[in-house]
């Protein structure tokens, strides 16, 4: 299967999204320190999404797709999502991304 975009740049992609604006930063570590049972950052929710949309993307055989714009968006749902005070789970971001796949083809 091709893969047009890496791991690496899907996880550097989401997280400057989420570093663009410092109050999203404040209340995102604000809302990682409420769990104690983890010990989540940025980076690890980062990591997992960018995890997720790598599998989704792999698996994914439509060629019609705009991976960046895909990815965009997904930033944006995640991004969202934490703002609301919750952590996403690995289901919530498969949710999300195939979503975002689905908006763009």
């Amino acid at each position: 299967m091709r893969n047009s975009l890496y791991y690496g740049e899907i996880a550097a992609r989401i997280s400057a999204y989420l570093y663009q604006n410092p109050d999203h930063i404040m209340q995102i570590d604000r809302i990682m320190s409420q769990d104690n049972e983890t010990e989540d950052t940025i980076w690890t929710i980062s990591a997992t999404a960018a995890r997720v949309f790598d599998v989704l993307e792999d698996l994914s055989e439509d060629q019609g797709v705009d991976w960046l714009k895909a990815l965009d968006q997904y930033s944006e749902e995640v991004l969202d999502f934490l703002l609301v005070d919750s952590k996403p789970t690995s289901i919530d971001l498969m949710s999300m991304a195939v979503r975002s796949i689905q908006a763009v083809s």
